[in-house]
């Protein structure tokens, strides 16, 4: 850190003095660079003839916070009136979200889809691993070995709100960013992290793959990865670009003592603190060590004649002239050298600890993840209202269906949005021979029924209860009817899941057998429509066996507890399973 940001204590200590000379050098060294670099650029435009004839345009297609650098480069080659195969050479540059790149580049050129460019600049190169997917793609994207810029990742914050977190002292791990409860800082310590989108941003896409290795792997570690997904406050990155803007980022609302935090590049620290002189970001470099963002150079064309022109063009990234320019904009070289700039704003001059780059296939198993975790849900919740919910869970203790009602209630909130849900109770003979009744009928949480939204309604009656007195349970029925319904109703772009609250108890001699549920089952289960069937039981009820047979089939789970406060960990395991959906290691 420069001397008068920080004291001994790693907190910000302003010096109006030395804050404006150092201001002051900046600009001029700035000033400087800007004029070395026109003045190389002016010479090399003015050493080449005109070229006469057809003109062949390769595409180029770059990450958004590059385009500057790359567009500048293109202006001098096209200005030096190359000629290929007879014609003239030129580029064009144009903007393009890598994420988006990458998924067209995947399809291939099956449906006689046409590359999106000619070439390509990504701002990472897992996203180089994503486009290489599929065989066809495979062909079609050819690194060249080139990495026209880097830059590290480092976790950023307001100064001022650096200066009120400890926390965020000389050194910061990877684990500020994860939520409390798992790691991360405590929730009385205020920290907003503003995590960016992994399925848009190379940084979010990093940074996931580091938390998903702390995490490890088996079923605790996707019950992590499944709190982490539902809890991250995810950020979109600007147009184009691969990170989120850091304009509102560090201004948070007035007198708000919010503490946002978030995992950004050197060079948009660097772009963020030129323009913004008086607003200095505080930054570290994870303690475990670091990814970064590389930019490296593809061909993506089948067209010899651009092909050739983009090779061409691979020169101009080579040059001296490339690299100088990449450092003024905030960038490193592709072999780790700065700028003048890291002294300035809190940066490492040297290449800061760097951990081992993620196979090939990782950033493809992460968003695969993240995706399958991000799916919307539509839940059927059945709530048993029989009297063996009636039971104490211990002497003079609250009933089975108090514990049950009450821990599900509170658990509404940690469905996000997304999801759509319908409530049901059981017993027997509630709605005439029927022994259930549906108390919500399927819709969005947040949508309106009656006066409150579905959610409230939902929490209101789990909260409230209505155990019915000497009622038997027929579990069984019930389980088929929903199953049937669900299927009828089956919506392919969610997760569609029958989730049951109950003692386990099934005790109607009306009811249908477990031997009966299971054969009506088994032709219904169908792998293009699934839905699994999930239970929390609470004790050790003698029919467990029969229960957990039925939801096997189902490719569901039951989990027996003896406390309330496993569920919310229950509902977590149940969001991470389908990560590894339908085969689970360990687990049908």
């Amino acid at each position: 850190m420069t001397t008068g940001r920080t004291g001994a204590d790693g907190r910000y200590r302003p010096g109006r003095k030395r804050r404006l000379n150092t201001a002051l050098l900046i600009l001029l060294a700035a000033v400087v660079a800007a004029g070395v670099l026109v003045a190389l650029g002016e010479r090399t435009i003015s050493a080449k003839p005109t070229c006469a004839g057809q003109t062949s345009t390769a595409q180029v297609a770059v990450s958004g916070e590059i385009q500057p650098v790359i567009q500048r480069l293109a202006v001098l080659f096209n200005s030096e009136h190359r000629q290929v195969d007879g014609r003239c050479a030129a580029v064009a540059v144009h903007a393009a979200q890598a994420a988006a790149v990458a998924t067209a580049l995947k399809r291939g050129t099956q449906g006689n889809l046409q590359p999106p460019a000619d070439a390509w600049i990504p701002d990472s190169s897992l996203w180089v691993d994503v486009a290489r997917g599929s065989p066809d793609a495979a062909k079609l994207v050819r690194p060249t070995g080139l990495v026209v810029a880097e830059s590290p990742l480092v976790i950023a914050m307001p100064r001022p709100a650096a200066a009120r977190a400890p926390i965020f002292g000389t050194s910061v791990g990877w684990q500020i960013l994860l939520p409390p409860g798992m790691g991360g800082p405590p929730e009385n310590l205020g920290l907003n992290v503003q995590f960016p989108d992994p399925t848009q941003s190379a940084a979010g896409l990093a940074g996931l793959i580091e938390i998903k290795r702390i995490f490890g792997y088996g079923r605790a570690a996707r019950g992590a990865m499944a709190t982490f997904a539902l809890n991250a406050q995810v950020v979109q990155p600007k147009t184009a670009g691969s990170l989120p803007s850091l304009d509102t980022f560090a201004r948070p609302l007035a007198g708000s003592e919010a503490a946002p935090l978030t995992l950004t590049s050197e060079q948009a620290v660097v772009a963020f603190d030129r323009s913004h002189p008086d607003e200095p970001l505080a930054v570290r470099y994870p303690a475990q060590g670091t990814f970064q963002l590389s930019y490296p150079y593809v061909l993506t064309t089948t067209s010899r004649v651009r092909l050739a022109v983009a090779k061409a063009f691979e020169g101009e990234l080579r040059s001296e002239y490339a690299s100088a320019y990449a450092r003024y904009q905030g960038f490193r070289t592709g072999t780790g050298a700065a700028g003048t700039w890291p002294k300035s704003y809190g940066l490492a001059s040297a290449m800061p600890q760097l951990l081992a780059p993620p196979g090939p296939t990782q950033a493809d198993k992460q968003l695969h993840a993240w995706n399958v975790l991000g799916l919307g849900s539509r839940f059927l919740a059945i709530n048993d209202v029989s009297a063996a919910m009636a039971t104490p869970v211990a002497p003079g203790g609250p009933t089975l269906e108090q514990v049950l009602g009450r821990t599900s209630a509170a658990g509404m909130q940690r469905f996000p949005d997304s999801t759509e849900m319908g409530l049901w109770v059981f017993a027997s003979h509630l709605n005439g021979a029927l022994p259930y009744k549906e108390l919500v009928p399927m819709g969005p949480l947040p949508g309106q029924f009656g006066v409150v939204t579905r959610r409230q309604a939902i929490q209101r009656l789990a909260a409230t209860g209505r155990t019915v007195p000497h009622a038997p349970a027929a579990l069984y029925g019930t389980l088929l009817a929903a199953y049937k319904q669900m299927v009828a109703n089956y919506k392919p772009q969610y997760v569609n899941d029958i989730i049951v609250l109950t003692a386990g108890v099934e005790n109607d001699p009306s009811d249908i057998s477990a031997a009966t549920l299971l054969r009506e089952l088994r032709p219904l289960v169908n792998p293009s429509r699934p839905v699994e069937i999930l239970m929390v039981v609470f004790g050790v009820p003698k029919d467990l066996g029969d229960l957990q047979q039925i939801a096997k089939l189902t490719n569901g789970r039951v989990w027996p507890v003896t406390s309330a406060a496993q569920i919310p960990l229950i509902f977590y395991k149940a969001f991470g399973r389908r990560i590894c959906q339908p085969h689970c290691p360990g687990h049908p």
